[in-house]
């Protein structure tokens, strides 16, 4: 059973890091660019007749599987930042709380001190 698990967590880091990869690959221009000159030479060099069947079950499927790459992996994106953003607000209320203490002491300290004067 350990060996499945092992398995399915390992597909599932490869699936991420190839989510990931194409992310960053097709946010470029060149990705765009690209696949202009391919669909302009598909259709000026008449790969098939208009209307085109195969190129658009390409386009279609090419189209089906970006989104959910490009979607696993901001989704990815935003529970990382939820994460951060929660241990940023623990971060700040410890702090919150430490100041307000160390004011307190300062307070108490210098009450102390005002005392120790007027005696």
């Amino acid at each position: 059973m350990k060996k499945i698990k092992d398995l399915f967590v390992r597909i599932r880091i490869k699936a991420e890091e190839l989510s990931d990869w194409t992310s960053e690959k097709a946010s470029k221009p060149a990705f765009i660019v690209g696949h202009l000159i391919f669909w302009g030479c598909w259709i000026g060099f008449k790969v098939e007749p208009f209307p085109y069947g195969l190129l658009t079950l390409c386009v279609s499927l090419e189209a089906i599987v970006l989104s959910g790459l490009l979607l696993s992996s901001g989704s990815r994106e935003g529970a990382i930042e939820k994460r951060i953003a929660r241990k940023d607000l623990q971060i700040s209320k410890d702090t919150s709380i430490m100041v307000e203490e160390i004011h307190e002491l300062l307070k108490d300290l210098n009450d102390k001190l005002n005392k120790d004067e007027e005696e």
